[in-house]
């Protein structure tokens, strides 16, 4: 009976996870390979074939205009074929040229001008970035904007920010001139600059202190992304001490806490914030507590003993550790809620997905930089199981992670391999400078040696993820 449960179980995740998977890059695929077929139709493109997913055909229709539209068994991406394009990978296949009416001719993607190929092929990536841009403005729009404001309340003991000078308190007002107005941008810099050091002017006791503090790698092990490391400073801003939850049976519901008490003191120390709470509960080494909570006007002392539990595999953490039960609400305690037009949200939606952006490239180039490893590049099977976990989450979360894979595709995409359409547009690059397009034998020769680079990545990514397969699969042991 316990191996039929597990299997109910294990079928039901691996259910959600192939369904959030197919959902996030059949999404993905569908709007970038649409950029590539409206923008061709545009110049006049003949276009023969519209596939999502590769190998046997399940369905398909074809339209007034003789595009096959497909949908194939292999869920894995997809593309638009040209008529005079040799394979999927739109490597140009001269001799079909020659065998060519001169009617068919003018729907030639190879006889075009430069700059209406170079628009075909960029166009994917950028509809991947306006998927990206409307997704996130659409959510910023319905649900508004939580502005944290940006101050170092809780500092970790021993970070780098407490042997660099933070004291709790201080009011981030710049990074490296940079001006901070919100705590999410104070994270988005220092996760992006390991081993640099990043110049803090801080607001302390109405007069500004400049501090230089360099990120430090800190392990991190959460329910997305599991083990990995990242930068980190130390600091974090206040979360209310309410007690938001508590979890049945557990060393605080035993010991008398309720939904709604707000903890005053705990060993002795005032409590101002849910971090205190939890260093506090973390460092106890299962010794007994004192805690005083506020309920309603009345302030009741309890004792309360952590024992070692795990939080649960959705939580931020989910390695065993000291806890008492409680759950926080999570709200800052120095915030506000704004509610923004359209406008503003589209505006938003941009700077979500260029800083997107911009912290890939900076991780990819801090791997050649030696200052991170590249143990976050992943495969189909990372983002697979990350689109399960968002899944799990609620439909609004699988779409956002749509927002962040329909980012990252594009960015990818952009990249100047042979084969990827970055690829494509450098040897448009070359041609609009010489005059004449690549060699055709130098372009055979580019395109292996891209796919070979492919294949190396893929190989690199299936490695990262043997740990991930190796959790799916771990119930049958």
């Amino acid at each position: 009976m316990h191996f039929l449960s597990l299997l109910a179980d294990n079928l039901s995740g691996a259910f959600i996870t192939f369904a959030g998977f197919v959902f996030a890059l059949t999404v993905v695929v569908f709007i970038h390979e649409m950029g590539h077929f409206l923008v061709a139709r545009w110049c006049g493109v003949t276009v023969t074939t519209f596939s999502i997913g590769f190998g046997k055909e399940l369905w398909a229709f074809v339209d007034k205009h003789g595009t096959r539209w497909r949908v194939a068994a292999i869920p894995a991406g997809g593309y638009v074929k040209f008529l005079d394009d040799e394979n999927a990978a739109s490597m140009p296949d001269r001799s079909a040229l020659d065998e060519m009416s001169e009617e068919q001719k003018k729907g030639s993607f190879q006889l075009k001008p430069v700059w209406q190929r170079a628009a075909v092929v960029a166009a994917g990536p950028i509809a991947n970035f306006i998927l990206a841009i409307a997704i996130f403005a659409c959510f910023f729009w319905a649900m508004g904007v939580n502005r944290i404001e940006p101050r170092a309340d809780y500092i970790v003991p021993d970070g780098p920010a407490a042997q660099a000078g933070f004291k709790a308190g201080d009011k981030i007002v710049s990074i490296n001139g940079r001006e901070i107005t919100d705590f999410s941008q104070i994270n988005e810099t220092v996760w992006t600059s390991p081993g640099r050091t990043l110049e803090f002017v801080v607001q302390r006791g109405g007069q500004d202190t400049t501090i230089a503090v360099e990120p430090r790698l800190i392990e991190r092990n959460d329910y997305i992304a599991g083990r990995h490391q990242r930068p980190s400073i130390g600091i974090r801003y206040a979360i209310d001490p309410v007690v938001a939850g508590v979890v049945v049976g557990g060393p605080a519901d035993q010991a008398g806490f309720k939904t709604g008490d707000v903890v005053v003191r705990m060993d002795g120390q005032p409590i101002s914030d849910f971090n205190q709470l939890q260093a506090i509960v973390k460092g106890s080494n299962g010794r007994e507590l004192d805690v005083l909570v506020k309920r309603g006007d009345a302030e009741i002392p309890l004792k309360v003993t952590p024992k070692m539990t795990s939080p649960g595999k959705r939580a931020a953490d989910p390695a065993p550790r000291p806890l008492i039960g409680v759950q926080s609400s999570g709200e800052p305690l120095f915030s506000r809620h704004e509610y923004v037009g359209m406008g503003e949200a589209v505006s938003l939606g941009a700077d979500r997905t260029w800083g997107i952006i911009t912290g890939t490239l900076s991780y990819i180039g801090d791997i050649f930089a030696g200052r991170q490893s590249a143990e976050q590049i992943g495969g189909a099977v990372r983002i697979a199981d990350a689109a399960g976990k968002f899944a799990e989450l609620g439909f609004t979360q699988l779409v956002l992670f749509t927002a962040f894979i329909s980012v990252s595709i594009g960015l990818i995409n952009l990249f100047p391999i042979p084969v990827l359409d970055g690829g494509h547009l450098a040897f448009y690059a070359i041609e609009a400078v010489t005059g004449r397009p690549v060699n055709e034998d130098i372009q055979e020769f580019s395109f292996r040696v891209g796919l070979a680079l492919i294949l190396m990545l893929m190989m690199l990514g299936f490695y990262n993820d043997l740990g991930i397969l190796a959790r799916w699969f771990s119930w049958l042991v």
